[in-house]
């Protein structure tokens, strides 16, 4: 309700968290030796989540006011890049990603698709996305960029981190997401999650 896209249960996989969720997502597109932009400040855990998947994390930094710096990030890409990971609220720096950064995210990835001939993914970890005060507001990833992959979990939100109650949540209108479904719901079973 809150993206205003079609979802179904089509789009859904339930995971063990978003940690759970970005193995499986990370599992089900790279190849060993695909790249994965990292923005630093970062949850330290995304290069373990990379390397466990046969990538390599490629680590970027970002503006004075921990905003995504676009020039960095288009030097950094090249044919092999195949995911970015997009932590917004982030942890550690608890900055919203605006609106008008993440347009022209997805017009660099656009960019760099027809460049390379290779699709990139955006993978936006959301666990913090309902922790925001004082009327900030929220762009979902989906309108920015075509293969994009929500993951969250309700270990912050509803705190409960023992629980491992989470979902990784695949854009409805990402012209592939029956493959990607496939992948995730067998690379979700693969590497042991029961939900």
């Amino acid at each position: 309700e809150e993206t205003g896209l079609p979802f179904t249960a089509g789009e859904i996989v339930m995971t063990c968290g978003a940690a759970a969720g970005m193995n499986v997502v990370l599992k089900s597109i790279l190849e060993p030796g695909d790249e994965v932009i990292i923005l630093a400040p970062y949850f330290v855990e995304y290069c373990y989540y990379t390397d466990n998947c046969g990538g390599v994390p490629r680590i970027v930094g970002t503006d004075e006011k921990f905003n995504l710096d676009i020039a960095a990030l288009e030097k950094a890409m090249n044919p092999k890049t195949r995911a970015i990971v997009i932590n917004s609220p982030n942890n550690p720096s608890g900055v919203v990603y605006p609106d008008a950064v993440l347009k022209e995210l997805g017009s660099l990835l656009r960019r760099t698709e027809e460049r390379y001939g290779r699709e990139v993914f955006v993978l936006s970890d959301e666990p913090y996305r309902k922790l925001i005060y004082d009327g900030v507001e929220y762009p979902h990833i989906y309108q920015y960029h075509h293969a994009s992959v929500a993951l969250t979990s309700h270990s912050k939100d509803l705190a409960l981190p023992g629980e491992r109650i989470g979902y990784i949540a695949v854009n409805p209108g990402y012209k592939d997401k029956a493959e990607l479904m496939d992948g995730c719901i067998f690379c979700n079973r693969t590497l042991g999650f029961v939900n």
